[in-house]
């Protein structure tokens, strides 16, 4: 008898101990929130996506297309940013999903039926490659209803109609106070070429110089045309510049046409001395030998001004030529970018002068605008952009306050399991074998 029970009692502990086991190597959740476990594929599904992006900065920030995991993100070793981050936003999912229940806040049937929209058309697309990472269409169902979850909170809070809404005066006055309303023209610098040394030949610079300095004569050329024009009326400025480099490109497009001739000329007629000549002198006939680049630049610097062209308006945009930039929001370190140290020196322009300021890229004309000649109608047309630049820090404190209140228990294992090497390998691989 007493044998019996002493096997009995065996059984049952080894019974109780592999219940515990399975349950402490669960991986399925990745951490609970007081009775409710949260999906790991949501955990996945973020520390994925951010390493997607990541890696797309830093192709094209600085050109790496391989050994990410040798590279850092804000100061952490890229493997322990991305677990840091995943954690953080599967905590914050959770913490928005619980104030939004709290506050009886409900997604309107449009907002589902375009998550659901959404979720066909990816899974469809890229279904069995999020199945390989761990990822059911049920977690990024989730997180995707969290992300609006985000969105309606923060405008319940401060859209308009909200418990803390920004009025139109705040929204005028944080535009006065942070954003810098300028126009340019770029004349862009030649580079010496370089020999297999790496270092650049003596004729290389010399021609880099000479055109520096027909470009440099260009701008204050220029310059001199602009002085004392109104930062409105710049935009004739802005018109003959834009002549210039068509006339210029078109004349280069002419000057390669001929100097092609007459090379084909010379190798079937090498005594027609005449087609030499010619080509000499095409070749030797240069003007502001940047200007075709600097078209490129000031085309991009259009297409990304605040202002864009109604196409189906026959009016022309009175803001295609300029930019409204938010300086006051800039750190350190952006201010010390290339951008930002053109801003800098605008902030300290007066309204209404040309000036000149000179970059390792180019030689510039820049002008300053009364950001007040623009500030209420650019708060209302760009309303919503705003008021999340003035906004999201505030909402992330509150965000943060909420993770903090939850009893929130992190499920290490999975941790361990789903490590942003391990994501980006079975990425790989998945890649590798589909293609």
């Amino acid at each position: 008898m007493a044998k019996a029970k002493k096997i009995t009692a065996a059984l049952t502990a080894a019974l109780l101990c592999t219940a515990s086991l399975t349950s402490c190597s669960d991986t399925s959740y990745v951490m609970t929130v007081g009775d409710s476990k949260i999906n790991a594929g949501i955990y996945i599904y973020n520390e994925l996506t951010e390493m997607s992006y990541q890696m797309t900065m830093m192709y094209y920030q600085k050109g790496i297309k391989k050994d990410y995991f040798d590279q850092k993100v804000d100061g952490k070793a890229f493997d322990e940013y991305l677990s840091d981050y995943a954690l953080t936003a599967t905590k914050e999912y959770a913490a928005v999903v619980d104030k939004f229940n709290e506050l009886g806040l409900t997604l309107s049937d449009e907002d589902i039926k375009s998550i659901n929209n959404s979720i066909s058309s990816t899974w469809d697309s890229q279904g069995e490659f999020y199945e390989s990472e761990g990822i059911s269409k049920e977690s990024v169902k989730l997180a995707l209803k969290g992300s609006k979850m985000r969105e309606e909170l923060f405008d319940y809070y401060y859209a308009e109609g909200g418990e803390e809404a920004v009025s139109d005066d705040e929204m005028v006055k944080y535009l006065d106070d942070n954003y810098l309303r300028y126009k340019s023209i770029s004349f862009a610098k030649t580079k010496a070429s370089t020999d297999s040394s790496s270092s650049a030949t003596d004729s290389s610079t010399d021609s880099a110089d000479a055109a520096n300095e027909e470009a440099k004569a260009k701008r204050d050329e220029f310059l001199e045309k602009a002085q004392g024009v109104s930062f409105d009326d710049f935009d004739s400025i802005i018109d003959e510049y834009n002549d210039y480099v068509a006339s210029k490109k078109a004349k280069d497009s002419s000057s390669a046409a001929d100097s092609d001739s007459s090379a084909s000329d010379s190798s079937t007629a090498s005594d027609d001395t005449s087609s030499v000549a010619e080509s000499d002198t095409s070749s030797t006939a240069s003007d502001d030998t940047s200007s075709v680049s600097d078209s490129t630049a000031e085309s991009s610097s259009a297409s990304d001004s605040d202002s864009s062209t109604d196409s189906s308006s026959s009016e022309p945009d009175p803001y295609a030529n300029e930019k409204m930039m938010n300086y006051g929001a800039m750190d350190d370190s952006q201010k010390d970018t290339t951008n930002g140290k053109i801003l800098k020196e605008v902030s300290g322009m007066s309204t209404d002068v040309a000036t000149a300021y000179e970059d390792d890229n180019a030689y510039y004309i820049l002008i300053k605008g009364d950001i007040k000649g623009r500030d209420t109608e650019y708060a209302k047309d760009k309303h919503e952009d705003l008021l999340k630049e003035m906004k999201s820090d505030e909402f992330q404190k509150k965000l943060t306050s909420w993770v903090e209140k939850l009893d929130i228990k992190v499920n290490n294992k999975a941790i361990k399991r789903y490590t942003p090497k391990v994501v980006y390998d079975k990425q790989t691989k998945y890649y590798s074998k589909n293609n």
